[in-house]
């Protein structure tokens, strides 16, 4: 009984002290997503953004809420790559060095390569999505150049989103300089490519491959292996995201989920925000998922 009190507590907090009949008044899916995330990760706050991919909205939670993006924002990096190849300013067969000081920590496995090895453009694309490397994408940034890759986020109407510093730049990051989004403008950006609705149908099409073939990520959850999904996700300290569709048959979705104030795990603990995140796109595909009908 103690329990199940401090979940509600827990949960009147998060869902910002509703009054119940603002509760009620909620869809039964929104009900679930807000219960599935205070569930696992009460401390936090969640920014979702959910729709169909012909681009009706199903659900918007705090979706136009500025965050830091942390790696969500390599999908803009893998759209100015191939926007920079269509306009014969980057070769993506071309190869570039990696140097001694390319090499930051965290995700990826190109920082324990030898110092001065070549890599494809290609190949550092392949890595930064299905690796999260961050050695392979601050490589990328610095050739793409952060003023182009912001120019294109402004291009295709992205009011929030943009590049201040380099992956893995703690200094920049004390200083104030961050990577921001919203879970709707990144939202609308994997639909955009899986739309192929910019640059260009094959140019898409080999992003929406590349994105398909990462290791399946949180809002994956639930869904069966033989359901595609594409996603990008991302964490930093305090910060869990996840962006990305779900091709079910028939009606295939875009879920957005980003979680800022997460309270970071003990070694011995489950991680609470991708536990809360997980159970978010449970409730999802429960809600969309096929049907017996």
């Amino acid at each position: 009984m103690r329990q199940a009190g401090r979940f509600w507590a827990a949960a009147a907090l998060v869902l910002g002290g509703c009054a119940t009949s603002d509760f009620e008044r909620m869809s039964r899916l929104e009900r679930d997503v807000q219960l599935a995330h205070v569930r696992h990760s009460p401390e936090s706050q969640m920014s979702l953004w959910l729709a169909r991919t012909d681009g009706s909205e199903i659900l918007s939670i705090q979706a136009d809420r500025r965050v830091p993006g942390a790696s969500t924002l390599k999908i803009l990096l893998l759209v100015e790559a191939y926007g920079q190849s269509l306009e014969g300013t980057l070769d993506l067969g071309a190869s570039t060095t990696y140097l001694q000081e390319d090499r930051v920590e965290g995700s990826g496995t190109l920082q324990y390569e030898k110092p001065g090895s070549t890599w494809t453009w290609r190949q550092l694309i392949r890595r930064m999505i299905a690796e999260s490397d961050n050695v392979a994408s601050n490589m990328l940034l610095k050739r793409l150049g952060v003023k182009n890759v912001n120019t294109r986020a402004e291009r295709l109407g992205l009011e929030v989103t943009r590049f201040e510093r380099l992956f893995m730049d703690e200094g920049a990051r004390r200083e104030g300089r961050e990577n921001w989004t919203t879970a709707r403008e990144m939202g609308h950006l994997v639909l955009s490519i899986f739309r192929r609705e910019i640059l260009t149908p094959s140019a898409c099409d080999e992003m929406i491959q590349t994105l398909e073939k990462t290791s399946r990520g949180r809002i994956a959850a639930g869904v069966p292996k033989f359901i595609p999904v594409g996603h990008k996700g991302g964490a930093l300290p305090g910060l869990r995201h996840d962006v990305g569709w779900v091709c079910v048959p028939g009606h295939p979705y875009i879920l957005s989920v980003f979680l800022d104030n997460v309270l970071e795990k003990r070694a011995s603990d489950e991680d609470r925000g991708f536990e809360a995140i997980e159970a978010v796109a449970r409730a999802v595909y429960s809600a969309l998922g096929p049907t017996d009908e």
